[in-house]
Order: structure tokens, then sequence, then C-alpha cells
């Protein structure tokens, strides 16, 4: 089988990050090689894209489960859901898009995704496109003082006010999921577990407050914060065809899918992995 021993090719697409790999073939069963490898250039672009692999959810989940345990949304555990697979993601007029904000998912778990893959399988005939920013460079541009100030401090996430959840799963199972996951604390300067650098880690979606701070305090700061992810400078922006696979780091990036297709419909299929791989 090619993939055993064939070694991958990446082309990287921006200097911030992000990268076109050909020479995998997700289809079937990846060898510890390739697996390794695949690995060490995420970790190297943060972001990879597989062209045209024209997988389904099943070989979408065998694949992700290389990189990370299962996980099961909070909105799944909420309704008793025990086993992980692909999450269907379809935007339509009655179902409205909601991910149009710079996020890493489910940031207000107490353990989020760690690694996160999407797969096309219903496109616009035009727009779609999926933005992801550099979080290791969103910290390191930062101001010298504003390092600082921040080196120490913590944010706390929620689900936020649910309208989006709410327009996908009813407001039921939005309220039980709030009560059963009120949100978590996390270090505003996380650590990568594996390249042991630095990202920013708040977000305009789940990014309450910081901890200790008072309200107007904290919000001036998280402003400046968020501000770091709207810089095209740290950016890779893909254009989606039917059958395209993206592998990402959770930790060291957001993402921000751009709703600009509507009133047309698109599908896509999501596979997070948890860190008990």
């Amino acid at each position: 089988m090619a993939n055993a021993t064939a070694r991958l090719i990446a082309t990287p697409i921006t200097g911030a990050l992000g990268a076109r790999v050909q020479g995998a073939d997700l289809r079937g069963p990846l060898s510890a090689d390739l697996v390794d490898e695949i690995h060490a250039l995420v970790d190297e672009h943060l972001v990879l894209f597989f062209p045209e692999q024209g997988i389904d959810d099943d070989q979408q989940f065998q694949f992700a489960l290389r990189f990370g345990g299962p996980y099961v949304h909070p909105l799944g555990r909420a309704a008793g859901r025990t086993t992980a697979g692909a999450e269907r993601i379809v935007d339509t007029v009655e179902t409205p898009p909601f991910q149009d904000h710079w996020h890493t998912d489910v940031s207000w778990d107490v353990e989020p995704p760690t690694y996160g893959t999407l797969r096309a399988i219903e496109m616009p005939a035009k727009g779609g496109d999926t933005l992801w920013a550099n979080a290791y460079l969103a910290y390191e541009t930062l101001p010298a003082d504003v390092q600082e100030r921040i080196a120490h401090l913590d944010a706390r996430h929620d689900m936020g006010f649910g309208a989006a959840f709410i327009s996908k799963a009813g407001i039921e199972a939005v309220e039980r999921t709030r009560a059963m996951f009120p949100g978590a604390v996390h270090p505003v300067v996380g650590v990568h577990p594996r390249t042991g650098r630095r990202y920013l880690n708040v977000n305009t979606s789940f990014t309450r407050e910081i901890v200790g701070m008072d309200g107007d305090e904290s919000a001036e700061l998280l402003r400046t914060l968020f501000d770091q992810f709207v810089n095209p400078n740290l950016q890779v922006r893909w254009r989606w065809t039917v059958g395209d696979v993206v592998l990402w780091d959770e930790y060291a990036t957001q993402h921000f899918a751009v709703a600009d297709f509507m009133p047309a419909r698109r599908e896509m299929a999501r596979v997070p992995v948890s860190p008990r791989g």
C-alpha cells in the first residue's frame, strides 16, 4: 500500500500556517510511520489540507482517532450519548451558520478537543471558505508589557447565550447542557503539550472574563487579545472542494467559518478528538 512507504509532500500555503499535503490516502489504514509524519507536519504547519480525499464518516473518524481519543460534544453528553463519531454541520436558512466567529472548539469544556478534522460534503456555488489563525503568533506578536501582564492570568469560558446552539439543537437541549457543563477556567497563555510553545488561549465565541478583574478592565484586555486573531498576517484561508479533509491543532489555532454563502446550503462533517488517545 502506498501509504506504508510514501513520503508526504507538504506545500506551505502562507508564511504563518497551513500546508497542502499530497501522498496520503485517507481511505484506508495509515501506517504508524505515516501517522508520525503527519503529526510532525501538523506540529510544524498547524493546519493540514488533504484535497479531494472522498472519504466517508467512518473513514474520517478512524483517521481522527490516530491523533487522539473519542470526543463527545457536551450537547451529546447532556443527551446521554457516550459514543463518538462524525458530527454533521448543516447550514441552511432554517439552521443558519454559527461558526462565523473566531474560536477554538468547545473551549468551555474542562478538557477541550486537542485536534479537529473537517470534511466538505456539500458546498455552495460560491463562498463558504474557512480561515485559521496562528495562536502562537497571536501571543508572540503581543507587546512585551502585555505578555508580562497576562502571563499568570486565567479566563472563564462558557457556551454563551446559546442562540446558535438553540438553532441547531433546540432550547431544551441547550439548557440541559448549560446546567451540566457551566464552563471552565483556562490559562490565558497556554503551553502546548507537544511543542512547549506559548499560545494565546482566549476567543471571542466562548471567553467571557478574566478571572479576578472587574468587568471593564477584563473587557478591555480581552478586546486587545481578541484583536490579535483578525490580523491577516497570522491567517490562512481555505476554499473548499467537496471531499477535502482538514486536520488542525486546536491548541495552536483558532478558526472562522465564513458565512457568506447564505441562503445556499453547506454541509460539513466534523470529528474532534480528546487528549486521551
